[in-house]
Formats: C-alpha cells, structure tokens, sequence
C-alpha cells in the first residue's frame, strides 16, 4: 500500500503531511500526485466529492510552485464561498513550512479587505469564486498574463450554479504556458466539450464510484405527502429531542418556510441561505458548531463546505437531484465511528425514486410509521415536565426556605378555593390546550400509496416516473451568473431566532424543481 513518504514529495510537504497525521493517500490522492508532480501536460480527475480531491491537486502543486518567482503562479477555482474558504485552509496547512502565500476572494465579503490582503501578501496562490475573481481580474488587481496553473474543483458544481462562461473568460485570461488540472464528480456534456476544445492531450484518470458502505449510517424513510412535510418534520423532533443535526431542503424558498415553521413551534433553528454575507454566515456557523442551536436548515449548494463530526441525524424534506448529492448529505452523519441516522421524507409519488437509491446503494432504506397523536401528547407533556423537574426537586428538598418573589400571593390566593386536582387542570390546560387541539385538529398524516406498477413499469395511479442519475443541470439558473446576492431575499441571521411575528421568515410558495434520476 503506498503511503504519502513514497510519493517523492518535497520534505517540507511531508513534514506538514505528518503533522497532520496523514498516512495513505486515498485512491484519488495515491492516483493523482504522481501524474501531477511529472506531466506537463493538462488533467482531468473523476471521483466523488468527499475522496481528498484538494490535497490531490494542493500537494503537487505546492511542490512544482517556484520559490523565486514573483506574482500570482496558480488559481484555484471553487464553485462556493464555503468551499473556496474550505480548499484554502487545506493549503495553508498543507504549505505550512513553505515561503508561499495563499489568498481566498469571493462574493459576499469586502471588497478593500480582499484586494489589501492581495496587496499586502502577494500571494502565490489564489483561491476564489469565478464572479469575484473576474470582478478583481476586470479591476486590475489580479493578474494571470504569467500564471501557469489553473485549476477547476467540482467542475460540474460550477457548471450547475451558471459559472461557466465566467471559467471560459478565466481560462482566456490565462497565457499559452499555462496548465488545466479538473476534478469533477461527474462528466456533463458542457465538460466534455471543454475538455476536448481547450485542453492539450489531458491524461484523464477515473475512480469508480463506490456504493453507500458506511454501516454507521441508519437510513429510514417516512411516507407522507409534500404539503404535511414540515408538519412530519415537527412531529419527529417532538420525540427525538436529542437532535443535533442538518435539514436538507431543494429550494431556498422550501429553506424559509421550513425555518418559519420551526420557530414559530418553538424549535432553536437557524437558516443557512446563499444570499447571506460571509459575516452572517460564520455567525450562524459559529452558533450550529457550539450547538446553541441544534438544527441548521439548508440546500445543499449553502451546505458545502460545512464540516461537523458530531451530528446524529441528517433529514431530507425530499431526495435531490442526483445520487452524489444523497451520498454526500447522509454522509454529514455517523462519521468517526459515531452512528448516525439519516432520514428522508418521501411524497408517495416518489417511492421508484427511493426504490433506484436503493439499488444504487446497495443498501435498503427501512420504512417508519410517523408518531400518532397519542404519543406525540405523551412526548410534548413529558419534555415539559422534564423541564420543571429541576424545580420540583428544588422546592421539595427546600420546603419553606425556597425563595420565591413576594407576588406569589396574588397568583396563590387565585388558586385558593380550588382543590389540588382543579389547580393541575387549570394549569395543564393554560400549558398544553392549544398544542394539544392543534394535534387533535390535524390528526394523524395519512398517505396515499400510489397503485403498483404493472409488468409494463406502467403506474395505474398515474405514478410520476423519473430517471435518478447522478449530474447534469439543475436548471433554475441562467449561464453565466455570477456569485453574490441572489434573488430571493434570505433571513439575516442575527435575527434566526424570531419567529413569523419577527416577520423574518415569509412563507413562500415552494418551488418543486424538475428531477432527473438515472442509474449511474
């Protein structure tokens, strides 16, 4: 087996790589930095997200930068801010006892901060989103007449999110000696076509993809129908109270409604929105990782980049668009030898979507019933009263000594011609009457299973039919965008914990974007 001292990297990497207790390079890694430490020539690398892409391409690059040469020698191209920001902590850890600078740019953030910090470091390599490195590039801060490297991580992330034409302007911005090094989970059309147009006899490798083989990861699923998701969802966390955990949603508008809903039960959650500025966003970060607050909702482009080992559960309001993206969600979950459960909310139209994750993954996701109406009493009232234990104990052990405010008398003397019994009535119904009639005004969530399927694959309920594969468009967005705000206008995050009073989270008409599944 090889290991990262017999790849013929510089001392001062393998120092770092020591240091950072890393052993044997993955497939990719062990695949990859040998051919980028020799060839001269373009390349291109297929594994999943999640394989050790960046420190596949950060080594070898780090290793063939010149020490004497002055200006920018190497971009790296991201599709996220989060991810931009996550390959470029990998660097400098990875460059930590070499000379060379690194400097991260993207939409969102200050402008003066970042051109000062280009300024003053003069860095060797820059890591950057492609709208603002081509904003900085209009500008004339940043300069790649002399730059030899460019790279493209999750080409196909990029190509979804419209960044496309902006990688073609970047890549023309480039000199004739410059080298193309890709990694992308998946090969689109658009991809194969700039493979084949731009780059120069690429040497091409592909890790097979693996099935889903993390037997820490307890994968149920719920039937319920679209429009009662948020309401399972509430239901489950009512006797689950021990969640710490991401809420995976396809939209930004479903992103909103879901947090309204959540604040407005009573739950501590926070919204992870695209259209958020980097401050915001490391505030909302900074109080999931603490766990001041226990559930992050999110899509799953505004998750990349997040990395938390201890979340015990991972839900999905529905599947997305491909295989990859499923993989990588559960994957949040039952790391470091932790379990985990996954969870994933099905519309049961969706059931051949499920049945093809299942063949795909070779691992079989168990149907749960959602709670009745009994049990989720039971639970509300139980986790209230765990509440009030402390206190009780406190005023037992106390007796007369407990200290309370002097206008307990007024709330005393209301209770005084009441029997004990009555008291707990008058209180259990103040606590509980409304949660409790809006239970038992919703019932239980009964859904409809679709009719079977015919030998023909033919549905005679009208069962939708989709193909599962893993790439390809989104849609939703236009060629070309750039990053930055976008349209819908997201919940600032310091104001996360008000509820639909707060007028932060609008409930919006959730947009079901158009699934494509293929066997991949």
């Amino acid at each position: 087996m090889t290991t990262f001292t017999e790849l013929s990297l510089s001392p001062s990497l393998i120092k770092a790589v020591e240091e950072l207790s890393y052993t044997t390079p993955t497939e990719i890694q062990a695949e990859a930095i040998p051919m980028l430490l020799e060839s001269d020539v373009d390349f291109v690398g297929q594994a999943q997200t999640g394989t050790g892409k960046t420190a596949a391409f950060a080594l070898p690059l780090l290793d063939r930068l010149n020490p004497y040469k002055k200006g920018i020698q190497a971009l790296i191209l991201a599709p996220t801010r989060e991810l931009a920001t996550q390959v470029e902590n990998e660097i400098k850890k990875l460059a930590k006892f070499t000379a060379y600078k690194t400097v991260c740019v993207y939409g969102g953030d200050s402008y003066t901060r970042q051109i000062t910090a280009i300024r003053k470091d003069k860095p060797a390599i820059v890591v950057g989103t492609p709208g603002r490195v081509i904003d900085l590039l209009e500008k004339r801060i940043l300069n790649f007449d002399e730059s030899e490297f460019l790279i493209l991580d999750e080409a196909d992330e990029m190509l979804k999110m419209g960044f496309f034409d902006d990688v073609q302007t970047l890549l023309s911005s480039f000199g004739d000696d410059r080298k193309i090094w890709m990694f992308s989970a998946t090969m689109p059309r658009p991809i194969l076509n700039m493979i084949q147009n731009d780059f120069r006899t690429p040497i091409c490798i592909k890790i097979d993809k693996k099935t889903l083989s993390n037997d820490d990861i307890e994968q149920r699923y719920y039937v319920v129908q679209q429009r009662h998701k948020a309401e399972a969802l509430v239901r489950l966390l009512s006797i689950e109270p021990e969640t710490y955990g991401i809420v995976f949603c396809n939209t930004k508008a479903e992103t909103k409604n879901v947090t309204a809903e959540l604040l407005d039960r009573g739950f501590a959650v926070d919204c992870l929105n695209g259209d958020m500025g980097q401050t915001e966003r490391e505030q909302t970060m900074a109080r999931f990782k603490s766990q001041k607050v226990k559930l992050l909702i999110c899509t799953d482009v505004a998750a990349r980049g997040i990395d938390v080992n201890n979340l015990t559960h991972v839900f999905n309001m529905g599947f997305p668009q491909d295989f990859d993206s499923y993989v990588h969600r559960i994957g949040r979950t039952g790391r470091a030898g932790s379990t985990g459960i996954a969870i994933t909310l099905v519309d049961p139209r969706d059931m051949r979507d499920l049945r093809r994750i299942e063949s795909i993954t070779k691992k079989q996701m168990v149907e749960h019933q959602l709670p009745n109406v009994s049990q989720l009493k039971s639970a509300m009232i139980s986790a209230q009263l765990e509440r009030l234990g402390k206190l009780k104990t406190s005023i037992l052990e106390k007796g007369e000594s407990f200290k309370i405010d002097s206008s307990f008398s007024v709330f005393n003397e209301f209770f005084e011609d009441m029997e004990s019994e009555d008291v707990r009535k008058v209180l259990f119904a103040f606590l509980f009457n409304r949660d409790l009639q809006r239970l038992n005004d919703m019932g239980e969530l009964e859904a409809r299973r679709p009719r079977p399927v015919d030998p023909q694959g033919r549905s005679a309920g009208g069962s939708r039919d989709r193909n599962f594969r893993g790439g390809g468009s989104r849609g939703g967005r236009p060629q070309g965008r750039r990053d930055g705000p976008r349209r819908e206008e997201a919940p600032p995050a310091s104001r996360a914990y008000k509820g639909k009073d707060g007028g932060n989270f609008k409930k919006e008409a959730p947009k079901k974007p158009k699934r494509e599944f293929n066997n991949y």
